[in-house]
């Protein structure tokens, strides 16, 4: 399915009659849309597959919609979260209800700088507008609560002033506007209101969207694209408050949704430490960290990243720079922080690992 959680179908879906699949999370890693890194972290899989199915079921008890029917335990069984038993690390597999993949259709061009860039046609979408059902909608929904350090925000401000006073300014504006705020934002700031934002799902780089141009690709007519983003802010509020009450900032997450029978249904999975950004004392705790590794110890890679991720499908095998591994410790100390962040999050000791604050000071010399 993807580089770090696996797909086994066990009944397949049609436009009207759900299919029925298990997630397997895997140990693997991806940053930069890179996918498989070279590392993997132990029990990292676990931990987020036990956040994801406690937010699933949080979700449940509000009335929203998900495609999540349960962990998968060792013999097979569907079982909850509330059926976890403390220090024994939970379930890395989840079932699913299961959803039509349509795609855009891919064309390569050549791009100003001389390189292939990927192009997609969306028509499908839009000549099928509001017929489709029980089909995967092609964005992921962006919802900022904060801007923690790695933000995409700040890359914007700093290309906006690179533009000179007059254009460099007015785009400024537009940033801070968009934002809630009157003045230039820092790393760890909170915004005064949650903001929106859509990027597509189905090709290789996430490419951001207006609202009008996510609704033309959604498959959606105007007034049912409407509950989109309604129903993705419930999903961020639910998951705000859960982070709030166990001591934890939620600065950003994505939500992907189904459309089933004229309703939005939330997939894949939300709220973990590879979704969302959390902060926990001023540190953060999400794959956030492994990103600002390689942005301190290979910068080339990210740089090329973003580069070359432009042109297409299997773009990585035409990248010139691989990641680097990481230092043992350093893995041994993040999957740490996976653990013992899921045990706090969740309110339950699943996992045997030493109390989040601990985890975290041994962090401190590879940031």
């Amino acid at each position: 399915m993807g580089s770090v959680k696996d797909l086994t179908i066990l009944k397949l879906a049609y436009e009207n009659q759900p299919g029925v699949g298990r997630f397997t999370f895997s140990d693997r890693y991806s940053v930069f849309d890179w996918g498989k890194m070279p590392d993997h972290i132990e029990n990292k899989g676990r931990a987020l597959a036990v956040m994801a199915a406690f937010n699933f079921e949080q979700l449940k008890k509000e009335g929203i919609k998900t495609h999540y029917r349960g962990l998968v335990s060792h013999n097979g069984n569907l079982i909850r979260f509330s059926d976890l038993k403390e220090g024994e690390n939970g379930s890395n597999v989840m079932q699913v209800d299961m959803a039509v993949v349509y795609r855009p259709t891919p064309r390569l061009l050549l791009g100003d700088n001389g390189q292939p860039e990927a192009e997609y046609d969306y028509s499908f979408f839009e000549n099928k507008s509001g017929a489709l059902n029980n089909y995967l909608i092609p964005l992921e929904i962006i919802f900022r609560n904060g801007l923690p350090v790695g933000s995409s925000v700040f890359k914007r401000i700093e290309e906006a002033k690179k533009r000179g006073p007059v254009e460099g300014e007015k785009i400024l504006h537009q940033i801070y506007e968009s934002l809630g705020l009157k003045s230039e934002p820092k790393p760890g700031d909170m915004l005064p209101h949650p903001v929106m934002n859509f990027t597509t799902k189905l090709e290789p780089g996430d490419r951001t969207l207006s609202r009008f141009d996510a609704q033309v690709i959604s498959g959606l007519h105007p007034s049912e694209f409407d509950d989109i983003p309604i129903a993705a802010l419930k999903v961020n509020d639910i998951i705000s408050n859960q982070a709030k009450r166990t001591g934890f900032v939620h600065y950003d997450g994505k939500v992907e949704m189904l459309w089933k029978d004229s309703e939005a249904v939330i997939c894949d999975v939300v709220g973990t430490f590879d979704e969302d950004r959390f902060g926990y004392k001023g540190e953060q705790v999400s794959k956030e960290f492994l990103r600002q590794v390689y942005e301190k110890n290979q910068p080339e890679f990210r740089k090329e990243c973003d580069l070359w991720k432009k042109s297409g499908e299997g773009w990585q095998t035409r990248c010139p720079v691989k990641p680097k591994s990481l230092n043992p410790k350093l893995i041994e100390a993040v999957s740490q922080m996976y653990m013992a962040g899921c045990n706090q999050y969740v309110e339950k000791k699943i996992f045997d690992a030493p109390d989040l604050e601990k985890v975290m000071g041994e962090l401190s010399p590879f940031r």
